[in-house]
């Protein structure tokens, strides 16, 4: 009983668990309920035997049988309602009968109330403990995991990206899994097709949502600084073809020397469009340019349709042309313009973006956020690397990626106290988290009201785990140190355990 009763101590100030406010403002509501309706009945009795009809209550051979049946009614009734019939075993249903009968005495107790929540808690501990293997270290965070208005997510191993899986690489026809396999001329190739990828990624960017992810991957695989190669070209013009399909080319001029005075035209975009602008494609085996005629064109199609298909993914073609800068100047005069060449391109090949987390975890994030639960992402990592997993995740949407969505957490600290708790609320993903940031906002989500969980999978996040109203452990790693400063462990470390 002392479980339920007692105060539910945080480590920082020792009040009453909600789950016990709701459970003691009941059991005062049915205490006064019986007690009006015994000073009721009290009051019946005194009018029926000293006002109405004194014979009645003097009738000592007077058996009120049918009260007794009423009840006895009552309780079968009850009992019924209450039994899970399994089967035709009448064993088995005697016992659930038993187990009914039980529970309606425990209920009708003088502080059988909180009794009996003691003993669903404890019974549900139990179950989860061993189908699910969830412990739970404080009964009551059974219940308050149900009251949970905000959760804040720390970085486990499944939000961990891994940017080698992030996306698929094809070249012409080949999927290309390791660059560094190719030797001879076609290395010498792979590294003419590698840094002309690489270069279209970097420097053709519209803002799309997608674009993230592509830049993340390009430069945490092949090692590559965008502001490096931002500064080794120049952009001439940049034209957004068709916005709706991702449509974009941009002509440059590199920086450095070349043989002769060449510009550079990137498209980048939905494959099938950016494909119809190519004449030659790039065989990464043999290590030469081919010419895309119309059977070859008809299998790049095809390949695509079944990219698309199978993965269910988003995917950017890339295309290049080399052009000589005197040619390009004639039509200039011509045009008034600069010209981005759309035709006569190589096609380069297609970028396959994939969501690197599963469908388990974003359909948890999606069951959380229907349930009226504020998602917030706390985590380690730079604020793009934050940003596409808050999307890819579900965390974030695209029609929420607004200002002040995503923060970095020094701006956070450095705001003045009141500043903080006005700009909690708004706040889906904070980037470069130290755990006393985590605790700050922690703080800031309590002090603005609410109920607010807590993830974490290492000793460094025990603070804000001990700070919010429910905190839960991932993981079997360190598990023994947390069990006093958290209230639920997920041993396997499945987030998806938590809907």
């Amino acid at each position: 009983m002392k479980c339920v009763t007692s105060f539910q101590n945080n480590g920082h100030d020792q009040c009453y668990s909600k789950i016990q406010k709701s459970i003691d403002e009941m059991s005062s509501f049915l205490d006064k309920l019986s007690l009006s309706l015994s000073l009721i009945i009290l009051v019946v009795e005194v009018f029926r035997c000293f006002l109405w009809n004194k014979s009645w209550c003097c009738d000592k051979d007077r058996d009120p049988k049918g009260v007794k049946n009423s009840m006895e009614e009552i309780m079968n009734e009850a009992t019924k309602y209450m039994r899970r019939k399994r089967g035709e075993n009448y064993g088995t249903n005697k016992v659930n009968g038993f187990v009914a009968m039980v529970c309606i005495l425990v209920f009708s107790l003088k502080d059988g109330l909180s009794l009996g929540m003691f003993i669903v808690l404890l019974y549900a501990s139990k179950d989860v403990k061993k189908n699910d293997q969830i412990i739970v270290h404080n009964l009551p965070s059974c219940a308050n995991g149900a009251l949970v208005t905000t959760l804040c997510l720390s970085k486990t191993s499944h939000f961990v990206v891994n940017h080698s899986t992030l996306v698929d690489l094809w070249i012409g026809f080949e999927k290309i899994n390791d660059l560094s396999v190719f030797s001879g001329g076609a290395r010498d190739f792979t590294e003419e097709v590698r840094n002309t990828l690489l270069e279209g990624i970097f420097m053709n960017i519209i803002g799309h949502v997608d674009e993230d992810a592509l830049l993340i991957w390009a430069e945490k695989l092949f090692g590559e600084n965008i502001e490096q190669i931002h500064g080794s070209c120049s952009i001439l013009n940049l034209e957004n073809y068709y916005p709706n399909k991702g449509l974009c080319g941009v002509l440059l001029k590199r920086n450095k020397k070349e043989i002769g005075e060449f510009l550079h035209v990137h498209w980048k975009g939905e494959p099938k469009l950016v494909l119809s602008m190519c004449s030659n494609y790039y065989d990464i085996n043999n290590g030469t340019m081919q010419t895309l005629d119309e059977e070859k064109r008809e299998l790049f199609n095809r390949k695509i349709a079944s990219i698309i298909v199978s993965n269910e993914v988003h995917c950017f073609g890339f295309a290049y042309k080399q052009v000589i800068r005197s040619s390009l100047e004639e039509e200039e005069e011509k045009e008034n313009g600069t010209i981005i060449a759309k035709d006569g391109l190589s096609f380069l090949g297609i970028v396959v973006l994939k969501n690197p987390y599963s469908s388990e975890l974003r359909r948890t994030i999606e069951v959380c956020r229907k349930s009226g639960i504020e998602i917030k992402l706390m985590v380690d990592d730079d604020l793009n690397t934050s940003r596409l997993m808050a999307i890819n995740s579900g965390i974030l949407r695209i029609e929420e990626d607004l200002q002040g969505s995503i923060i970095e957490a020094i701006e956070f600290r450095r705001s003045p106290k009141e500043a903080q708790i006005n700009m909690c609320h708004k706040i889906k993903v904070m980037a470069n988290c130290s755990p006393a940031d985590k605790l700050l906002l922690v703080n800031c989500l309590k002090k603005r009201g609410g109920h607010v969980a807590a993830t974490g999978s290492s000793i460094r996040d025990l603070p804000s785990l001990k700070e919010a109203d429910v905190g839960i452990f991932f993981g079997e790693n360190c598990a023994d140190l947390a069990k006093e400063d958290v209230d639920i462990t997920i041993v396997d470390s499945n987030f998806g355990m938590y809907a």
